[in-house]
């Protein structure tokens, strides 16, 4: 599903992020990234995996299909937070 269509969000549109400037939809992917990553990290600490010296975490096509799962979320959680910044 493609949330930004329901809602009428411009994926597109600029937001200034102080550091660098991105579309809506970029920021959501790199939001959408650092969730995954914290999650494998909060996973590993549970699981009592040292993920600097066991590399068997690493799991690329089930992190990118994490991420274009999550990005639809993302997306409406950037622009509901770039619009109350804004």
């Amino acid at each position: 599903m493609n949330i930004h269509k329901v809602l009428k969000i411009d994926v597109d549109e600029e937001i200034d992020l102080k550091a660098e400037q991105m579309t809506i939809y970029t920021a959501a992917r790199w939001l959408a990234l650092i969730r995954g990553i914290e999650m494998i990290n909060d996973k590993a600490r549970q699981l009592k995996i040292n993920l600097d010296k066991d590399k068997t975490w690493v799991k690329p096509l089930a992190l990118q299909r994490f991420i274009n799962d999550d990005t639809p979320a993302c997306i409406a959680e950037v622009k509901t937070l770039w619009d109350e910044e804004g």
